[in-house]
């Protein structure tokens, strides 16, 4: 059986893994007998093995381990890498007959058979279903959220729902995390702006354990946790939400690929890690340096309304 192999970003934090799924999915999509093998450099194959698109998962460090996992059954390669040579001299020593990477003004850039510009400006989980639409043309929003829709699909009916979401994680450090305070703050606002029995569920993981703490000894009766809860599970609870509010984690990429209302909040413009598309919004602190926390409830408050009337317009338009 002809299979493909997809070489995903040396990079272990959750959001890097998160972003490739759309692109997975699509590819299953379009070549439902070919197997799929996904190939990283991290010890990440729990969470691809996971998936029902994966059926294949190897850890490879060494050139000579890239170059074994293309076999001559090996019919279409994928390298969502664009900071290294290595992926595209792998590719010149086997040419498997579809070969899709990246351009970045590298050597590299001649041996792809299709590719898209590698741009810091463009959101990563987009970029990598722009490269597969080089080889054949696919709205990408809709790919995407189909994909989100698939693995959550067994849990819409079982999950805990809230009118909104709140994602206060954000696992590289202090820097990227608006505190719980100005999120409670904001769902006060909120209630106001909803109505007073508007639900809030906030997504917590291992390293939110002081939030969960903090959240369950207030007893809110309007506020709910999901604490460490799987990707499928995620995927059905922003799918039920009517507002997704995150920090830049891995978690808030679920809600940007599943192409909810949006708003994240971010210490910093990060174009990469933000998906700009119509229905989601980016609050960054008025001056750089001041940090995430001079970041007020009201601004944020500003972005939701926005985003929110956005939705409201499109649903009724549609």
């Amino acid at each position: 059986m002809s299979e493909i192999v997809v070489y995903v970003r040396s990079q272990p934090q959750l959001g890097d893994q998160i972003v490739a799924l759309p692109t997975l999915y699509q590819l299953k999509k379009w070549w439902s007998s070919r197997r799929i093998k996904v190939v990283a450099r991290d010890d990440v194959g729990g969470f691809y093995q996971s998936l029902p698109w994966v059926d294949e998962f190897v850890r490879a460090s060494t050139f000579g381990d890239y170059l074994r996992t293309l076999k001559k059954e090996t019919r279409v390669s994928v390298s969502l890498h664009h900071s290294s040579e290595r992926f595209g001299l792998v590719n010149l020593l086997r040419l498997p007959s579809i070969r899709l990477g990246f351009r970045n003004a590298r050597i590299s850039d001649l041996i792809w058979t299709h590719s898209h510009r590698k741009d810091t400006g463009e959101y990563i989980g987009q970029a990598n279903l722009r490269l597969l639409a080089a080889y054949r043309p696919f709205d990408p929003e809709s790919a995407a959220r189909e994909c989100f829709q698939a693995l959550g699909g067994t849990h819409l009916r079982t999950i805990q729902t809230a009118d909104v979401v709140m994602i206060p994680g954000g696992g590289a450090g202090a820097f990227k995390r608006w505190s719980l305070t100005n999120y409670l703050r904001l769902a006060d606002r909120l209630k106001r702006l909803l109505g007073g029995g508007t639900r809030f569920l906030f997504v917590l993981g291992r390293q939110e354990a002081a939030e969960r703490d903090a959240l369950e000894a207030m007893q809110r009766p309007d506020i709910a946790i999901a604490y460490c809860r799987p990707v499928p599970e995620l995927s059905a609870i922003m799918l039920r939400a009517r507002l997704v509010v995150a920090n830049d984690c891995g978690p808030s990429h679920i809600a940007q690929g599943a192409c909810v209302p949006y708003v994240g909040i971010f210490n910093e413009p990060n174009p990469e890690w933000f998906w700009h598309r119509a229905g989601s919004a980016a609050v960054v602190p008025r001056h750089p340096h001041d940090g995430i926390d001079a970041i007020t409830p009201d601004d944020v408050l500003g972005a939701c309304r926005n985003v929110l009337e956005h939705h409201a317009h499109t649903a009724y338009a549609g």
